[in-house]
C-alpha cells in the first residue's frame, strides 16, 4: 500500500544497495511467492521513505509511526496458534504497555489463516482483543434490560486497559526484537491493577518485526 507512494530516488537508492534491477523492484507484485530478496528490498524502500519523510517516534513518545528495539513475548492471543488469524507482540517499558498486532498470514514460516478482512485496522484488532480476552468493550447503551447494562458497564474496560491486559497475558520466553510500526491507539490506563503497572498503553501494527541481538 505504501510502496507506490515512495519517490523514485529512494527506490533507486535501495535497488543499488541490494544490487537489483530497478524495473524489477518497481514492478507490480503479481504473486505472494515473490522472492525473499524482492520482499525485503520493497520493505527497505518503504522504511527509508518513512524515516526520511514520516513522523517517527518511540514507544514512550509515539508519533504517527514508532520505531524501537525491546524484549517482547509474542504469539496468538488465543491458545491455539493454528486457529488464530492475528499475531500479537506484547512488551513493556517503564512507562508504556506496548502491543503490536497484525495478520498471522504474514509471519515468515507460518502459512497462517487469512481472509479478505484486514487484521491491522484499529476497530478490527481491538474487537479481536476484546473477544479473545473475554472482556467487555465500553458501549453507550443497551436497547433494553437496563440492569444487565449496569452489570456490563461495571465489567467493561477501556481500549487502553484491553491493550495492557493483552500485552501482559502472553506466555513464553522474552525475545529481543526490533520494529517499525504504525500507531493505532494510545491512551492512559486509568484503572485496574496490572502487574508492574504502567500509566500508558500503545497499540500499533508493524511494517516489520525482526529478531534482534
Amino acid at each position: 500500500m505504501l510502496f507506490p507512494q515512495v519517490p523514485h530516488d529512494i527506490k533507486k537508492k535501495v535497488a543499488l544497495e541490494f544490487k537489483m534491477d530497478l524495473k524489477l523492484l518497481s514492478a507490480s507484485r503479481r504473486t505472494e511467492t515473490e522472492s525473499e530478496d524482492n520482499r525485503i528490498a520493497r520493505l527497505e524502500t518503504v522504511v527509508d521513505f518513512i524515516r526520511e519523510y514520516g513522523n517517527v517516534g518511540t514507544v514512550d513518545e509515539p508519533d504517527e509511526y514508532i520505531e524501537g528495539a525491546m524484549p517482547v513475548r509474542w504469539g496468538p492471543v488465543v491458545n491455539d496458534m493454528m486457529d488464530s488469524t492475528v499475531v500479537y507482540f506484547g512488551g513493556q517499558t517503564d512507562k508504556t504497555y506496548l502491543g503490536l498486532g497484525g495478520s498471522m498470514h504474514y509471519v515468515i514460516g507460518s502459512s497462517g489463516a487469512s481472509s479478505a478482512n484486514s487484521r491491522s485496522a484499529t476497530p478490527v484488532l481491538l474487537e479481536y482483543l476484546y473477544k479473545e480476552l473475554k472482556v467487555n468493550e465500553p458501549i453507550s447503551s443497551f436497547s433494553e434490560r437496563p440492569e444487565e447494562y449496569k452489570t456490563y458497564l461495571r465489567e467493561a474496560i477501556t481500549p487502553a486497559e484491553c491493550i495492557a491486559l493483552a500485552s501482559t497475558s502472553l506466555m513464553g520466553p522474552l525475545q529481543n526484537v526490533e520494529f517499525l510500526a504504525k500507531r493505532l491507539s494510545y491512551g492512559a490506563v486509568e484503572s485496574r491493577d496490572y502487574e508492574k503497572r504502567r500509566p500508558f498503553a500503545l497499540l500499533a501494527t508493524p511494517l516489520y518485526v525482526a529478531m534482534a541481538d
